[in-house]
């Protein structure tokens, strides 16, 4: 029997590779995540052991070939659709996952019915020979690739577009590669009901189970990092926040 890491009325986190224990978990409504990049670790900010940002993750290896990567993702997505109805897959397009991104379109044809795409603020100029990325892909997936959605929450208008602009507002120094709580938020509002339960295999610093319990869903959260673990249980073990549903 596992054992959570933290675990109250409305969030369970376990502490673990999500491979291991996502096929241990019940069926959900939906999966809401985003994975490591393969950089390394490098935008993560978390440095444990070295200030050169070496090593970011202690139980992770970051640093995947091109192989490794696709085919860790594809086994991750696959639990992922065995234990959801929909899975709302956050990826940006960067030069460690554009080969990824390019299989899943082939591999995932059969489950992709729509791709969101959250606008934010470009990053700083990187490279003087490249464009400064100003947005992220929400690929989402299901059992079919009908882009028409089933036992939804959406407003009365039914309109829920599938682009927004979000720029975060919290920053983490342990965990700089973090989603606003805007982005869960908007998934788990339009996607879900209340007392529904949300998946988060990635977790990082808990801000897909903080989301969930602010608008009275569950979710179970994995992370491999146990420092992160730690952080995500303190956010989630805070009283409910109200959220601007806007």
């Amino acid at each position: 029997i596992m054992k959570p890491y933290y675990e109250d009325k409305w969030v369970t986190i376990y502490h673990g590779d999500c491979r291991d224990i996502l096929p241990e978990l019940p069926k959900v409504d939906l999966v809401i995540t985003s994975p490591p990049y393969n950089s390394g670790g490098g935008n993560l900010g978390y440095q444990p052991k070295s200030k050169c940002g070496q090593q970011f993750y202690m139980g992770f290896k970051d640093n995947m070939s091109g192989g490794e990567y696709i085919n860790f993702i594809n086994s991750v997505i696959d639990l992922c659709l065995n234990n959801s109805r929909y899975v709302f897959w956050n990826m940006q397009y960067l030069a460690r996952t554009k080969d990824c991104i390019s299989n899943m379109f082939s591999r995932y044809n059969d489950n992709l019915k729509d791709i969101f795409i959250w606008q934010k603020q470009a990053v700083s100029q990187v490279s003087p020979i490249r464009m400064a990325p100003g947005f992220e892909f929400v690929f989402i997936l299901g059992n079919d690739n009908s882009r028409n959605f089933q036992d939804v929450n959406f407003p009365d208008n039914g309109y829920v577009p599938n682009i927004q602009t979000w720029y975060k507002s919290e920053s983490f120094a342990e965990h700089h590669a973090t989603y606003p709580k805007q982005l869960p938020k908007y998934f788990i509002q339009n996607f879900s009901h209340t007392g529904q339960t949300v998946i988060d295999p990635f977790l990082g610093v808990g801000t897909t189970a903080r989301a969930a319990k602010d608008l009275n869903r569950k979710c179970i959260g994995i992370e491999i990092e146990e420092k992160y673990c730690e952080i995500a249980a303190k956010r989630c073990s805070q009283s409910v926040m109200v959220l601007d549903i806007g």
